[in-house]
């Protein structure tokens, strides 16, 4: 049985994943979303199906914090982990991370001045660039903005001023696929290498990298399932 489950990162909801989960369920794999609730009390954590079959695949796909809010149980069983634009610590090393820093404190005090639903439109068109989000996304997320949480997403935005360990019940012998966007305009090229080659030392089995021009924090017009499926068959 092949399975995954997802995990969408800050700012967005499960509905991130509607492009692309269908190629994956239309190839016989099983999708869940996992909800953090930024745009309503609903929350859902998924857990792994229990099947009887001798070869299985265990997938997280997860988006940059999104890592960050999987659950240890679902992390230990694991076989797979796909790391979209992802990171450990948020912050870099470097002249960098005062700037960075300043523009978190900015957000937070959007969102403490009840200025929360503009902040978040620019996060999102950001996010997508150098591209254009599609309108049909753009339209699901812009009214998701009716429905904000705001306080659980400035407990979540603080989470990204801390500097992190990477957690000790990750699967040391799963399969990662890293994917690295070159034209990110949300995450600092430092705090994803930097993730990147943690995971080249603890890991048993070397990350596979795949990086993509001219793409931005969120991906557009790209074919995961195709990744993905060449990943696991090799």
């Amino acid at each position: 049985m092949k399975q995954i489950i997802s995990q969408h990162g800050w700012g967005f909801d499960q509905s991130f994943w509607d492009n692309y989960k269908f190629e994956f369920q239309k190839n016989n794999w099983s999708w869940q979303d996992n909800e953090r609730g930024y745009f309503s009390k609903k929350t859902n954590q998924s857990n792994w199906i229990k099947n009887s079959s001798e070869i299985e695949v265990k997938m997280i796909v997860c988006h940059s914090f999104g890592f960050h809010l999987l659950k240890k149980r679902i992390l230990v069983e694991a076989t797979h982990v796909v790391l979209i634009n992802s990171f450990n610590s948020f912050l870099p090393l470097g002249d960098r991370r005062g700037l960075i820093l300043r523009s978190l404190k900015r957000m937070e005090k959007k969102i403490l001045k009840s200025q929360t639903k503009n902040m978040l439109k620019e996060f999102i068109d950001r996010s997508f660039m150098p591209n254009i989000i599609n309108s049909d996304l753009q339209n699901i997320f812009y009214r998701n903005l009716e429905s904000l949480n705001s306080s659980l997403l400035l407990e979540d935005l603080k989470k990204l001023y801390r500097d992190k360990k990477l957690p000790d019940f990750l699967n040391k012998n799963c399969e990662i696929i890293f994917i690295q966007s070159n034209n990110d305009f949300i995450l600092d090229k430092n705090s994803n290498n930097s993730f990147f080659e943690l995971l080249c030392k603890i890991n048993n089995n070397k990350p596979t990298l795949i990086k993509l021009s001219n793409q931005g924090h969120c991906l557009t017009n790209f074919n995961l399932y195709e990744i993905i499926n060449s990943a696991v068959n090799n």
